[in-house]
Order: structure tokens, then C-alpha cells, then sequence
């Protein structure tokens, strides 16, 4: 009987050293091997001064590699905080390089990333680890240690080493493109109608972010709130009568803290001491150029990113909603500071897809804002426009707007652009990628009744793969394709959403 089970652990085991390797080569389909590198010894260079720096990977897992979408593969700090050699050159503070949006780069093939890098100000051995990414994941051997000696005025630099320059790539097979590509079915000329609904508001209406609820057993591990303006802009704090509660000075920590029991709000200085008391919501008042940031709140981290999204643009507001039992920290600010906020792709997608996401997003919480759902409130009033989450659209604030140039640029030459269906923005839905067609929202269950402009549409992109998301509407992947192909954002818009006009309001 000892020997049976002996046996049978045995066999187990067996089995389990066979499965485990075939799990981990399945997941790892994004796979990287370093070949060479520009520096190989220690190179010296006085503070200020820079080189250029070069290493060549190869693609050996199983995956394509391309230079913009969701999965753009880049080479950043591990970390994903601003690099120490971070150079003026660079995509952003953290992100040396990436590969070339025109190019995809096969398994097999190989990739080169050329880049300076800056000494920085301090003498002595500097170093960081890089690796490659694609989108929010690591790439499994694609890492690099980059060190430098930084010298003192008074020291020498030792003879520098000759820079080798890397064995060429060879140039990709181009890969030939159909005759007719799905989205061209739509004009590329861009008709953008002017109604100015609200033309005296340049950035368009106030909308409120729910960004984080806090219930009653959960106060411990929020509250007090410790907020302050990060960009040491002055503000003030009022009630819900719009009465001047405090007036701040710039930098300085207030505490926000919230009895669940009376039902009363207390101000507290930054070392805790009772200002006042008030059975009214709190609200913290500036304008769209005031970063507030909640400085007791980890929010983070976002896409493989080591990051703490907890500053916003606007106004914060702490209030309380009786019918649910949640104290909310909401963010109020303008329709275009939020957008830039909103990280619902990557900021290296293609351009025009950026453009075309920016419309759909504006045009999403401009629905919502004339047409609440978060109403579940004493007087049917609604609480706030939008979530900060998937429940609406991933919103990470002013950080996000910091990492993210292009998408900025994106929402100011697309301003006040808005995808409408009989005069009325449309209910702008999107998901990550279909499975070749996406599906009507009635099918979806999605609306309650069919809508004109969210009918089922082929996707060829995403065939053969499996549906991510509720395949309503915009694809993203179907989108960031129909860009590199050539597609504006008005021929992406047109084609997902059936039948829709674009429309600047502001």
C-alpha cells in the first residue's frame, strides 16, 4: 500500500514537471535575446555631458513586434519612473526608444535601439536597468544594466573607447496590402459640422469624476484625506452654500475627515488640529491650472508602471450619498483637462487612432452628461458624471496627462469634436478587439432596444482571435490597424459607428 502511493505522488510529480514548462512557453509568446551592445566597459563622462548608447535585440518568442498599439514594444526603465540619464531626445523621461512604427519585426528578427543618454549632476558610478515592454508587460530577456562613471570637474577622462557600430538588420520583406482595405468604404474627406452648443465654454462643460469611494468599514484605511495644491497654487474651501470656509495657502496640507455615525465633515490642519466642523460637503475650489494631489492615496500602478496617479486638475469634492453609504472623493474639471487624463490606450498608438479614440471618449462623457445614470441619490440628482474605472472610462488624472504628449495633442486638435446621430452625441462605446465582426448593442444586451449607429461590422484585423470586451461599437485594435493602414480618424469613426456625423460643439 506505502509503495502504490509512493508511486502515485510519483507520477504526479511527473506530470506536473511535464505541464509547468509547456504553461510558462504558452504565456511567454513575447520573448527577447539581447546580441550586442555599444558599451561594453565603463564609459566616463563629466555632469551635463552625453553619448550615444546603442543594443540589438532579437524577436525569438513567437509574437510580431510593432512600434505602436496597444502592445507597442519599447524599451524603458524597469521601473517605469523618469530614467537619471533621461535625454532630451528620448519618446518621454523614461522611454529611451521603441520600435519604428512603420516597422514590424518578425520572430526571427532583429531590433535596434539607438539612443543618448545624459550624465547626471552627481560624481561617482551611476547606473539603471532598462527592459523592453510590450504595451504594460515585460518581455522576458529583454533587459540591459546601463552604467556610466560620472567625474568630478578636476578629474580626467580616461581615453574613451571606440563606439562599434551594430551589424545592419536587414531590411524587411514588405508585407503586401489588399486592394481594398475595409475602412476604404468611407471618403477620407473630414466634414466637421460647427453647432457651438457651447461656445462660451472653450474647454467645454464641467463634468465630475467619481474617482474613489470610501464605505464606513474602509475609514481607517483613507481617512483622514491629506490634500494639498502639488504645483503650489493657492485655493479655497467652501460648503455646499458656496460659503468660504478656509482660505489655503499654496503647498499647504489640509486634512478632510468624515464621521459616518453624525454625519459631519471635519477640517483639520496638517498636524491634525480641529479647524472647523460642518454637516456640509467639502469642496476644494481652483481652477483647471491647480494640480490638487491627495497625498495619503496610492493609486497605482497602471499598465506595469511603478506610478502613484493621485493629482488632479480642478476641483475635489468630498461628499457623502446616503443612499449608498459611500463617502466620495470626486474630481471636478472641464471636458478637455479630464480627456487628457484618460488612459484608455497606449500613448504610442498611431496618431490618427488617437484622434479617433479622443472623439469617441468626448463624445462618451458629453452622453453622460446629458443623460446621468449615476442618479441613485435623496433627490435624483446625479452624484457625478462618470467613474474613474472601466465602469466608464479609465481616468488617471494629471500624471497620466504628464506621460502622455501625444494623446494631449490629440485632444487639442480634435477640440470640442463629437460624434453625433440625429443631432444628439451618440453613446459612444468601444472595446479592445473583436473576434473579425463586432455586435450590435441590442445583441449584446447592451441597449434595450437596437441603436441606428452600434450595428454589427466586420473587423477584419481581429479574425481568428478571441473577442476582448463587449464588442460594442469602436475596436481598438480594429482602429489602430485601419490608422497604419492610412485611415483618418474621421474614416475610423464612420466606419465602426453606422451612419454618425462629427460635429464641433465648442
Amino acid at each position: 500500500m506505502r509503495k502504490f502511493t509512493i508511486l502515485k505522488i510519483g507520477l504526479g510529480l511527473i506530470l506536473i514537471l511535464l505541464l509547468f514548462p509547456l504553461t510558462v512557453r504558452a504565456e511567454n509568446v513575447y520573448q527577447a535575446q539581447r546580441l550586442e551592445q555599444s558599451h561594453v566597459s565603463l564609459p566616463e563622462l563629466y555632469p551635463g555631458q552625453s553619448l550615444e548608447f546603442w543594443v540589438k535585440f532579437k524577436n525569438i518568442g513567437s509574437q510580431y513586434w510593432r512600434g505602436d498599439g496597444n502592445q507597442a514594444v519599447t524599451l524603458r526603465t524597469l521601473n517605469g519612473m523618469k530614467s537619471k540619464f533621461s535625454y532630451s531626445t528620448w519618446y518621454n523621461s523614461y522611454t529611451p526608444n521603441r520600435v519604428n512604427p512603420v516597422l514590424t519585426i518578425e520572430p526571427g528578427g532583429g531590433a535596434l535601439f539607438r539612443f543618448r543618454i545624459n550624465a547626471p549632476t552627481e560624481p561617482g558610478i551611476k547606473w539603471e536597468k532598462f527592459n523592453l515592454f510590450a504595451g504594460s508587460n515585460i518581455i522576458s530577456g529583454g533587459e540591459i544594466e546601463i552604467a556610466i562613471k560620472v567625474l568630478s570637474k578636476t578629474e580626467e577622462i580616461s581615453e574613451p573607447e571606440p563606439i562599434p557600430e551594430p551589424e545592419p538588420i536587414p531590411e524587411p520583406e514588405p508585407i503586401p496590402m489588399p486592394e481594398e482595405l475595409f475602412w476604404q468604404t468611407i471618403p477620407a474627406t473630414i466634414n466637421i459640422e460647427n453647432q457651438f452648443r457651447w461656445n462660451q465654454l472653450p474647454d467645454g462643460p464641467n463634468i465630475r469624476v467619481g474617482l474613489l469611494f470610501v464605505d464606513s468599514d474602509e475609514k481607517n484605511d483613507y481617512l483622514p484625506f491629506r490634500i494639498s495644491s502639488s504645483n503650489q497654487n493657492l485655493y479655497n474651501i467652501y460648503d455646499k452654500n458656496n460659503k468660504l470656509l478656509v482660505r489655503n495657502t499654496s503647498g499647504e496640507i489640509i486634512e478632510v475627515n468624515y464621521n459616518y455615525d453624525t454625519g459631519y465633515y471635519f477640517l483639520n490642519d496638517s498636524d491634525g488640529k480641529r479647524i472647523l466642523m460642518t454637516d456640509s460637503y467639502i469642496k476644494l475650489s481652483s481652477d483647471d491650472n491647480n494640480v490638487f494631489e491627495i497625498n495619503n492615496w496610492t493609486n497605482g500602478p497602471f499598465w506595469g508602471q511603478n506610478v502613484n496617479d493621485n493629482e488632479f486638475r480642478g476641483n475635489i469634492k468630498i461628499e457623502f450619498n446616503p443612499n449608498t453609504g459611500r463617502l466620495w472623493l470626486i474630481n471636478e474639471l472641464s471636458l478637455e483637462k479630464y480627456l487628457k487624463g484618460v488612459a484608455e490606450v497606449s500613448d504610442l498608438a498611431p496618431y490618427e487612432f488617437l484622434k479617433a479614440q479622443k472623439i469617441a471618449a468626448r463624445t462618451y462623457a458629453l452622453f453622460r452628461y446629458l443623460t446621468p445614470k449615476y442618479t441613485n441619490t435623496p433627490n435624483g440628482e446625479p452624484f457625478f458624471t462618470l467613474r474613474s474605472t472601466q465602469a466608464d472610462q479609465v481616468y488617471r488624472g494629471y500624471n497620466r496627462e504628464m506621460r502622455a504628449p501625444n494623446t494631449s495633442v490629440a485632444v487639442d486638435s480634435t477640440q470640442g469634436i463629437i460624434a453625433t446621430y440625429g443631432n444628439e452625441p451618440i453613446l459612444a462605446y468601444y472595446f479592445a478587439h473583436s473576434n473579425g465582426s463586432t455586435i450590435s448593442s441590442y445583441e449584446a444586451n447592451m441597449t434595450a432596444r437596437p441603436v441606428a449607429y452600434l450595428q454589427a461590422k466586420l473587423d477584419p484585423p481581429s479574425q481568428e482571435q478571441n473577442m476582448l470586451g463587449h464588442g460594442v461599437g469602436l475596436p481598438q485594435v480594429g482602429g489602430m490597424a485601419a490608422a497604419r493602414q492610412g485611415a483618418n480618424y474621421s474614416q475610423i469613426l464612420k466606419y465602426y459607428y453606422t451612419n454618425i456625423d462629427l460635429v464641433r460643439m465648442y
